[in-house]
């Protein structure tokens, strides 16, 4: 007999071959067992209890207290399933949920240090543009509906705009037609001007349009208008001091953002891109 068939005849091989197929045989039957077996645990009972409680304001009674569990059991049971039946696979909405719940994970995991005032100083002097008064106007302005249609809008707008360039009036008269909100406006940023008109040629008017002389027609998401500006002030700094408190808000949030990306970076150092 070959030395392969006396290996293959030895008693201790068949009893390690069979132990083998004995452990491999309980590890799938504990792991079918495991998928069927839901164990409700004081730390998930109080988990849900405590889910209840911030979402009603109230701890839950005995009875709700087990409304509660079969209902976990309830989406547990058909949790399990899915996962058994593969509906998890190619499912970009669990996906999208694992790569939120990683990230809620991964992030945030370090609090940024307190910055002292020299790095506050520093951050401030960095982002100066960050930290200015915007640019500002005070204008008056004439209106003209589109209800008529556009053509007929301009042809008014044109001339009453000759009216007003041999009159020359500072606030708005009423050559137009009636506007649903104010006719003069004192010191508004164009972040304001745009919130009431839209980001149209009128607030861009606002602040490119020569001071103290009738200008236009421009149009905005009501119509046509006549603009007149009394004056504009430029964008300036504000103190550090008044600023301050921003300024760290600030520091911390990019220092939270670098040391969130540090950590991504760390985790695709693991891992390699490639093509098929």
């Amino acid at each position: 007999m070959s030395g392969y068939h006396k290996a293959l005849a030895e008693p201790l091989l068949h009893f390690v071959a069979a132990g083998a197929l004995l452990f491999l045989a309980g590890q799938a039957i504990r792991a079918r067992s495991d998928t069927h077996r839901i164990v409700i645990t004081p730390q998930r009972e109080a988990q849900l209890a405590n889910r209840y409680a911030l979402q009603f304001g109230t701890r839950p009674d005995q009875s709700m207290m087990r409304e509660l569990v079969k209902s976990d059991v309830h989406d547990e049971i058909l949790f399990r399933e899915g996962l058994a039946m593969g509906l998890d696979k190619d499912d970009e909405i669990v996906r999208r949920r694992i790569i939120q719940k990683v990230q809620f994970l991964l992030e945030d995991l370090q609090v940024p240090q307190e910055p002292d005032a020299g790095q506050l100083q520093a951050y401030y002097r960095s982002h100066a543009a960050q930290y200015q008064l915007p640019p500002r106007a005070s204008f008056s302005h004439v209106y003209f509906s589109l209800d008529r249609g556009d053509a007929s809008a301009r042809s008014r707008a044109q001339a009453a705009l000759k009216t007003l360039e041999l009159s020359a009036p500072e606030r708005a008269p009423r050559p137009g037609d009636p506007f649903p909100d104010s006719y003069d406006f004192a010191d508004y940023s164009q972040a304001q001007v745009e919130h009431l008109f839209g980001p149209t040629p009128f607030a861009a008017g606002v602040f490119s349009v020569p001071t103290g002389k009738w200008a236009g027609p421009f149009k905005s998401a009501y119509g046509l208008h006549l603009i007149y500006v009394q004056s504009r002030a430029a964008a300036r700094e504000q103190p550090f001091a008044t600023v301050r408190d921003r300024v760290r808000a600030d520091y911390l949030l990019d220092s939270q953002k670098r040391a969130n990306d540090s950590a991504f970076t760390a985790l695709a150092r693991q891992f390699t891109v490639g093509r098929p």
